[in-house]
Parts: structure tokens; sequence; C-alpha cells
């Protein structure tokens, strides 16, 4: 599980450091940055596969912008975006730079590149392991036979350039490889597939082509194909859950996803407990859009194939706020039972009540600007009332303004 995500210099964000739970909820008045910082930790996933194309970090959840609003815009901030992922146990560490390509001839950007930081004590540390250090010999006196010393040169100065030149080397080299580790770290730390889901009701009543990233797309693309793998009878108990889940909805019986032989037609068969039993079956063009939203997440949730580590922004779209209470809760067991790792955002106080924050898994945090207005963050920790006192809840101290979150100029 992913423990630790540090953000430097992208969009709003110019140096953050965000400590997640396996469920962590963000808060915060519109425009404070909270969607930057998924669209930020869905950068890096898209770095270390080293595709940052328009179409593919579209893909991924991320509003793509000209290049200039991808980097930080504040005075005195480098060009350069920097991110880094820690786990919890002894994961390697993902760290990653990403700056812009300019063509020779006018200066204009041409894409983005992708390279591993590498710090002086890395160089200094990697020249005291045997083999790294007699490849970096080899390498310099490849390079000195090529280029020898004039004569002229006194033995000290000749012997303070080959030091820095052999620590140029191995920085050089350290750079090369860590490079070359980023996908597998990315794979190993769960950060590889990640993507920010914002579901759309259109996508779900009516599935456009598949998405081009697979198997579902973060607008609700592929849903109906991912829902036809629940009936493989390994995983009928997963598929007996997401029908129990489902169960929030009062008027919900059953519901059928088409087989292989109909899934051109890509229509659901949801069951109303109410209606006849000639008419109860009715497909998701005519489901409540709720209905349709809980479906995606509960799928997103409880399916092998979907990410490890994934985002969802603005949870609380189209949900009665009793309902939203109810999904967070869900949403907290299930990524434990299902072993995912999730981040939502929300603006509904609703949402909050379903968290735990005693539960240290569960973690709340407040997303607000500086006075500079970079985005920050701060944890929300769970009440301590004092003794007789009633606690209040987390969505009334939300709206109170006790916890932050909120705009503070009316």
């Amino acid at each position: 599980m992913i423990s630790e995500i540090g953000i430097q210099n992208f969009k709003s964000v110019r140096d953050l450091v965000l400590k997640l739970g396996r469920v962590t909820v963000l808060i915060g008045e519109n425009g404070s940055g909270k969607s930057n910082i998924l669209e930020a930790i869905a950068f890096a996933a898209a770095a270390a596969a080293n595709k940052l194309d328009p179409e593919f970090l579209a893909n991924r959840g991320i509003r793509v912008a000209d290049e200039t609003w991808m980097r930080s815009a504040f005075s005195g901030d480098d060009e350069i975006i920097r991110l880094s992922v820690k786990g919890t146990g002894l994961e390697p560490i993902f760290e990653c730079e990403v700056g812009p390509k300019t063509r020779d001839q006018d200066g204009s950007f041409s894409g983005w590149v992708v390279s591993a930081p590498v710090l002086r004590q890395e160089v200094y540390e990697a020249l005291q392991e045997e083999s790294f250090a007699r490849e970096i010999a080899e390498a310099l006196k490849r390079m000195e036979s090529q280029r020898p010393d004039r004569p002229s040169k006194k033995m000290e100065v000749r012997t303070a350039v080959k030091r820095q030149l052999r620590r140029v080397l191995a920085a050089s080299s350290l750079r090369i490889k860590k490079r070359a580790r980023l996908g597998d770290n990315a794979v190993v730390l769960g950060l590889a597939d990640f993507m920010v889901y914002a579901p759309e009701n259109t996508t779900l009543r009516n599935p456009p082509p598949e998405s081009a990233i697979q198997p579902l797309g973060t607008k609700g693309e592929g849903l109906i194909k991912l829902l036809q793998s629940f009936a493989d009878p390994k995983f009928s108990d997963r598929l007996q859950a997401m029908k129990d889940s489902l169960q929030l909805f009062s008027w919900f019986d059953d519901f059928r996803a088409p087989d292989e032989s109909a899934a051109a037609q890509a229509r659901l068969q949801i069951c109303d407990r109410w209606l006849a039993p000639d008419r109860a079956f009715f497909d998701q063009r005519s489901a409540n859009e709720g209905f349709l939203y809980l479906l995606f997440y509960f799928a997103l949730l409880m399916s092998w194939r979907t990410p490890p580590f994934f985002a969802i922004d603005n949870v609380d779209a189209s949900l009665n706020p009793k309902l939203c209470s109810t999904l967070m809760t869900q949403i907290a067991g299930l990524s434990k039972k299902y072993e995912k790792q999730v981040i939502c955002t929300t603006h509904n106080p609703a949402i909050l009540d379903g968290l735990n924050l005693k539960d240290d898994e569960q973690r709340l945090y407040a997303v607000g600007r500086d006075s500079e207005g970079h985005t920050t963050v701060r944890r929300v920790r769970a009440p301590q009332p004092q003794p007789g006192e009633v606690p209040v809840r987390l969505s009334e101290a939300f709206m109170r303004g006790l916890i932050g979150g909120l705009p503070d100029n009316f």
C-alpha cells in the first residue's frame, strides 16, 4: 500500500506531501486544488509508463491543458515537475522529474522528458560498491584514452578534474539506472495503473466505444463488459456481494449483464421488485442515476481487474445525503476486503459521516490555498470531545467551519 505522495510544481501545487490511508478523503472549497492532487498522481503513473501524450493523459482522468498550465505558474518556480511515491514497507521509492522538451527551430513545446533525480549522497554511497566503482573507473579510463591530458597540466589539477569527472559519470550512470527502473517501481507500489475516475451519467446510460484504457474508463466506459466478467463461477461471491450492496436501493431486486453473445447490445437487465413480473426488468437507460453511480463504484472496488490504487473525483455526485454516508462506509469496508486503496474528493458533508477517523486507515484532509495561492493540505483528526460533551458529527463540524475546507471570504 502507498503511504506517501510528494508533489512539486504541478498546477497549483508548489510543494506538498500527502500521507495516505487505505481510504483518503479530500475536502476543500472549489479551486483549492483537490483535483490537481489526484491528477499529479495520475501524471506520475503516466510518467512511469513514459506515456505523456495528451490522449493518454486524458484517458487517465487528467484535465489536459497547455503545458504552461500543467506546470506551476507561480513566480520563482522552476519548470520541472517532481513527483515521489513511498510504500508502507520495503518497496522501492518512486521518484521522477518531468520537464518540457522544446524544438530547436522555434523553442516551442514538443513533449515531456522524464528523468530520475540523483542526490549527492546516492552517488557517494554507490561509489562505495565495488562493482559500480569498477564500472565508473572503466568508463573514466575509456574517456581518458579519447581525451589525453595536456602535459602542461599540474598533477593536482589533473587529479581534481579526474575526481570531479568520476562523480559526474557516476551521477549520470545512476540517473540512467533509476530511470530504467521507474516502470517496475510503479508496478511494485501499485501506482502503475492509477486513474482518476469521474463517471458521467450519459456514459453510464449509453456506453460509447470502449476506453483506450482497460477494463474501465474514467467516465464509465466498459462497465457492462466488466460486469460480464463477474459471471465467472470463480467470482460468484463477488457478484452476490455487489447485489447485496445494491440493496441500499429499496426497489432493487436483481440485475443481469448481457452474455457474450449479446454483448454488442450493451444493455443491463435491472429488476425492480415492485413492478409487475412481466415488466419488472428494464435497462440502464431507464435506471435511476444514483443507482448507476453506485453500480460503477462497487464494480470498481470489487473487480480483480481494476487498479489496486485509484481516485474518485466528486464521489457524492447524484447521491442522497444519507446514501453518501453509507457509501463512504461501504467504500472503507470494500477497499479493505478487496485490497484496494482509494482517494476521494467531495463537497458533500454527509460523506464525512461515513468515515471512522479513529481507524488510521481512514483519513480526512482539508485542502486549501495559502497566502501565496499554493495548494496545501491539513489532516483532520478524530474529534476529542471533553467529558460530558456530545460529540459533533463530522458533517456538522464541516458546515460550521470547525475543520476547514470552506471558503472564508464570504
